[in-house]
C-alpha cells in the first residue's frame, strides 16, 4: 500500500469515528434531556399533590369544626366529648321579633311587654320549648325532638 492510500484510510477512519462519536453524543444528549424533563415533571406533580393534600386537610378540618356560642356550655362540652375542634362564634344579634306558639300565652305576654313583634310558629320551628315542670308531655316532646327546654314555672 502506498503511503497516501494508508493516510487516506486513516483519515476516513478518523472521520467515521468522529461521526460515530458525534452521533453517540447526540443520542446521549437526547436521553439526558428526556431524563431532566421527566424529573422536572415529577417534581411539579409532587408539589401539586402536596398542595391538594393541604387543601383537602384544611377543608376536612373546617367541615369537622363545631361552631358554638362562647356561653353555650352544652355545645362546647359536646364538641369536646366528640373530639372535634370548636370555633367560637358571636351570639346572634337580638331580634326584634319572638317566635311563639299560638297557645303559649306566657310567651305572647312576654313579647308584648318587651315591645317585640310576635311570629306565631309551629312547635317544630322552635329551638327551645317552654314547658312547666309538671307538663310531662311537653318535656317528652322536647326530648324526642332534640329541643332545648325553658322551664316556665
Amino acid at each position: 500500500m502506498s503511503r497516501y492510500r494508508l493516510s487516506g484510510c486513516v483519515v476516513v477512519a478518523v472521520l467515521l469515528f468522529a461521526g460515530a462519536t458525534a452521533h453517540a453524543q447526540g443520542i446521549f444528549d437526547g436521553v439526558l434531556d428526556k431524563t431532566k424533563k421527566s424529573a422536572e415533571q415529577k417534581a411539579r406533580d409532587r408539589v401539586n399533590q402536596r398542595i391538594d393534600q393541604t387543601i383537602e386537610k384544611g377543608m376536612n378540618k373546617t367541615e369537622e369544626t363545631v361552631q358554638c356560642v362562647a356561653t353555650d356550655q352544652e355545645c362546647l362540652k359536646r364538641a369536646k366529648d366528640e373530639g372535634k375542634p370548636v370555633s367560637v362564634v358571636n351570639a346572634p344579634a337580638a331580634s326584634d321579633s319572638v317566635k311563639c306558639l299560638a297557645t303559649d300565652t306566657g310567651c305572647l305576654k312576654q313579647a308584648k311587654a318587651q315591645g317585640k313583634k310576635v311570629e306565631v310558629v309551629d312547635e317544630a320551628d322552635l329551638d327551645t320549648l317552654r314547658c312547666a315542670t309538671t307538663d310531662t308531655e311537653c318535656l317528652k316532646r322536647a326530648k324526642s325532638m332534640g329541643k332545648k327546654v325553658e322551664i316556665i314555672d
